[in-house]
Formats: C-alpha cells, sequence, structure tokens
C-alpha cells in the first residue's frame, strides 16, 4: 500500500489549525507575506498532510503502543483536574447561594490554556508537583516518562485544551454545528491509538538536520523511534523537500485497523504556474451533479456532457463479507484471543472499504478540477439527507460531502473558481430546454420529461446543466468565496 486515500497528496482541512499553531517564534523571522520560507528561498503557503503506513519492528511497535497510551493517559489526567475544579466550584456556589452570600467560590479556576496545561503536567511529571506521584524508591514523579518523546506530553495536553476550548465556545453560541458538551474520557477500547510528534526545526533548517526526516526510500525518522519503514513511494515528498518545497511541521501517528499510519503534516510552496492555468481547461462553466447511482455528473451550460463518474458502491459490494464477519465476532467469546482476531478482521474490511471510496472519489475531484476553470456545485445538507432511514446507506457510501470538500480544496491549489449554488436551488426539478419548474419530482423518477417543450433528458445531465447556467448573486457568491469552510460545515 502507498500513499492511503490517494497516490500523492491529501489535504485535511481540519490539520490547518495544527499547522498555524505550532509555528515557533523563529519562523516569524523568516516570513514573506505571513508564510514561511523554506532553506532554498521558497514561499511555503499551500497546508499539506501526506499519509504512509508504517511497518514497524517488535520494539518501535511497542513503543507506538506506549506513546499512544500515554496521549490517553494526559488527556485524561488534565480532565479529570477540570472536572474536580469544576465540581468543587459548582458545591461551593451552591453552599453561598443558600445562605445569600454573593461572592466568589475560595477555590480559585483553572486556566483551560494549552500553555497552563503543559507546564502542569511537567511538572508533575518530573516530581515539582506536591501532587506529583510518589515512586517505590521514593522519587516522585513518572517513573517510565523518559522512554518516551517529551512531545507527545505536550501535545496531548494542547489537545485537551482544544476540546476544552470548543465545548466553552459551543456554550456560547461563537462555535457552528451540533453542541459539543465536555470532553469524555479516553479510554483504551473505544479510542483509536493516535499521538503526534513535532519537528522542531524552522522551515529555514536544512532537511538533513531535522529531527523529522527521511534517511532513505523507505525509512522515516522520528523523535526516539529511529528510522521506521515505510510502504509506498516517499520520492515525490523526498523530492519536494529537498527542492524547499516542503517542510514537516509535525507527524501524527495513528493505528486504524491493526495498521500504523503517519500523517505528514505541514506547509508546501504553490502549484507550478503551468499547473495552475492550463490551456486546455473548459472554458464554459461546468456544473458537477452529486448523486447515488452517478457519484458526480458534470456538463457545461451548452448542455454537452463533460464526465460521468460511475457511483460508489463500496460498502454495498462488501455487504456479504462484513455480514459474515460480524456474525463471527459475535460467536466469540468476550475476552478471548478469538474475538481479537474476529475484531481484527471485521475492521480490515472496513478499512479496505474506506481507503476504496477514497481513491474513487480522489479521482474524480482531481479529473474535474483538472477539466474545468469553473465548477458550480450544490451547497448540500448531507447531514441532513442522512436521516432518510430508507437512502442513509446509500448516501453515505455515495460520499457526497468528501467530494465537495476535495474539489474545493484542489480547486484552490490549482486555480479553478469554483461557485457554490445555494441548497434550495431547484436544479433537478428545473427543465434546461425551456426553465419550467416542476412542482413534484419523484426521486424514483430517473428521466426528465418536460410536458412544455417536448425535453426527454437524464435526470442528472438535467440538473448539472442547470447548475452551470447559475448565475450568483453578487452578495451571496462574494460571502460564500471568501468562507469555503462554510460549505465544509454544511455538509459534514
Amino acid at each position: 500500500m502507498a500513499v492511503l486515500g490517494h497516490p500523492g497528496t491529501t489535504l485535511l482541512p481540519s490539520d490547518a489549525v495544527n499547522v498555524t499553531s505550532e509555528v515557533n517564534d523563529e519562523d516569524v523571522n523568516s516570513c514573506q507575506n505571513g508564510a514561511p520560507l523554506s532553506h532554498t528561498g521558497q514561499v511555503l503557503s499551500r497546508a499539506v498532510t501526506f499519509q504512509f503506513a508504517l511497518d514497524p519492528n517488535a520494539e518501535q511497535r511497542a513503543l507506538l503502543a506506549k506513546c499512544a497510551g500515554a496521549r490517553r493517559f494526559t488527556v485524561n489526567h488534565h480532565l479529570a483536574r477540570v472536572k474536580a475544579n469544576l465540581d468543587v466550584r459548582s458545591a461551593e456556589r451552591k453552599v453561598l447561594g443558600e445562605h445569600g452570600v454573593p461572592s466568589e467560590p475560595s477555590t480559585p479556576s483553572l486556566s483551560w490554556s494549552g500553555f497552563s496545561f503543559i507546564n502542569e503536567f511537567n511538572a508533575w511529571k518530573n516530581g515539582q508537583s506536591d501532587d506529583s506521584p510518589l515512586n517505590d524508591d521514593g522519587s516522585r514523579g513518572l517513573s517510565w516518562r523518559h522512554e518516551l518523546p517529551s512531545d507527545v506530553f505536550e501535545c496531548a495536553s494542547v489537545d485537551a485544551a482544544r476540546a476544552l476550548e470548543n465545548f466553552t465556545a459551543s456554550r456560547r453560541g461563537e462555535r457552528s454545528g451540533k453542541p459539543v458538551g465536555f470532553p469524555r474520557f479516553q479510554a483504551k477500547a473505544k479510542v483509536a491509538p493516535s499521538f503526534r510528534l513535532r519537528n522542531r526545526a524552522t522551515p529555514g533548517t536544512t532537511p538533513s538536520s531535522q529531527p523529522i526526516r527521511f534517511t532513505d526510500p523507505s525509512h522515516l525518522r522520528l523523535p526516539r523511534f529511529g528510522p521506521v519503514k515505510l510502504f509506498g513511494r516517499t520520492r515525490k515528498v523526498r523530492r519536494m523537500i529537498e527542492a524547499g518545497r516542503f517542510h514537516i511541521y509535525s507527524a501524527t501517528v495513528t493505528q486504524r485497523a491493526g495498521r500504523w499510519i503517519v500523517s505528514l503534516t505541514g506547509v508546501a510552496a504553490e502549484l507550478h504556474q503551468a499547473e495552475r492555468s492550463r490551456f486546455q481547461r473548459h472554458g464554459v462553466p461546468v456544473g458537477v451533479d452529486r448523486g447515488i447511482i452517478s457519484l458526480a455528473v458534470a456538463a457545461d451550460a451548452n448542455g454537452t456532457l463533460i464526465q460521468c463518474f460511475e457511483g460508489v458502491k463500496t460498502l454495498k459490494q462488501a455487504q456479504q463479507s462484513l455480514k459474515a464477519a460480524n456474525q463471527a465476532l459475535a460467536r466469540t467469546t468476550p475476552g478471548s484471543k478469538g474475538r481479537q482476531q474476529a475484531r481484527s478482521r471485521l475492521a480490515k474490511l472496513h478499512r479496505k472499504v474506506a481507503n476504496t471510496r477514497r481513491h474513487l472519489v480522489h479521482q474524480a475531484s482531481k479529473s474535474l478540477v483538472d477539466r474545468a476553470q469553473v465548477l458550480v456545485i450544490e451547497d448540500l445538507n448531507v447531514a441532513g439527507m442522512v436521516k432518510n432511514r430508507h437512502l442513509s446507506r446509500s448516501i453515505s457510501d455515495a460520499a457526497m460531502a468528501e467530494l465537495s470538500r476535495q474539489i474545493l480544496y484542489k480547486a484552490t491549489w490549482h486555480g479553478v473558481e469554483v461557485r457554490v449554488v445555494d441548497r434550495f436551488f431547484p436544479s433537478s426539478k428545473t427543465c434546461s430546454g425551456c426553465g419550467l419548474v416542476k412542482s413534484d419530482l419523484d426521486l424514483s423518477i430517473r428521466t426528465y420529461s418536460c410536458g412544455t417543450c417536448g425535453l426527454v433528458i437524464d435526470r442528472d445531465l438535467n440538473a448539472a446543466i442547470n447548475l452551470a447556467r447559475w448565475q450568483p448573486r453578487e452578495s451571496t457568491f462574494e460571502k460564500r468565496a471568501d468562507t469555503p469552510s462554510a460549505l465544509l460545515l454544511d455538509t459534514a
């Protein structure tokens, strides 16, 4: 297996926060218009993440598990402190209220910032706090703290602070989306093993002296781990790093279905101008209608079919195998080795389904961005669509939200304009020949027939043509163009 999901570059917009928040003060001195400069003078302004599967040896595999456990331990430590502090202050506030005393609780509140969490945990694990754990030999602090990289504890502290920040913002109404509750304690059996390591080097540092680097085409060096073997081709990433076109900020290691995955998050230089301004791109706006039977149907405003992508049915095709694996898991004894093996087989099937779906969506999004200068897509409410119990599985398998996410960031990379149509625009009900809008059009009707002009056309093709002809209102379009993340929130 090469690069997971896509044999190239995968951008995770959620990691953009991680990238910007981990810039050191030294990086600011080597920036141009806010973007850091590499050791060759390249301006790095594009957030990128590369993913590879790891092939660690037995010693490295044990250390990976320890680091993942240390991250859970650190997050739970901070959550327990905060929860205990909130409970004490709440009890004191209740007592004061019963006695009619209008004053604040005597117990001071804790700071929830990442820096405060890092400083507190460092002092606690190093034995410098009054409540530091006491070891058998009389020393204080965590006896196993020196076995692991210090970044594991610090990054986990930052993650706990961000979770609490999201909780606070949600309670104040400052965070869009579903309400966020108090962060849950992380249990080993319910949380995917994961941890993050920072590349403590500025973008201007030569690649050979950075803590996280490629030692050869098949090995990646991680702090405290040494060279770890990788699956897949690394030539593209190594050449970008050597040329100063990519800098690694952090490496996130996650275990998925028994396989360890490393995500190298950083910043890269813009694509070459020839790649961003291809002359063979379609000059007329291209509408993209996403669906279940067809993943995407692309057509221009002239009514010409540009491309049609077959619908993603990876989950449907794997239903028999998943059913057999689930039945085999149900027949095992809880806590037995056979149950672990059955759970592993089921997880591998789900991993294969997810990777196949992601690869097909990457192919479709890359092809659309390469062929069009202007793409028009709908702002679908996918989160609301999956509530239909008759179509929820098919809609989830179709990866509509993932396709829009990939189109948005790849269009930004390649200089393609993306127009987002309001979700209430009747693209399927409107006749692309005369403009008549039908009041009712059942989902089972796959062919659009117009009683006024006599047009008979495929339903998805008709919708794509109407999307391509859609003209944006200046105020609405400018707002959505400046904030493409709004589409991601709506389709998450």
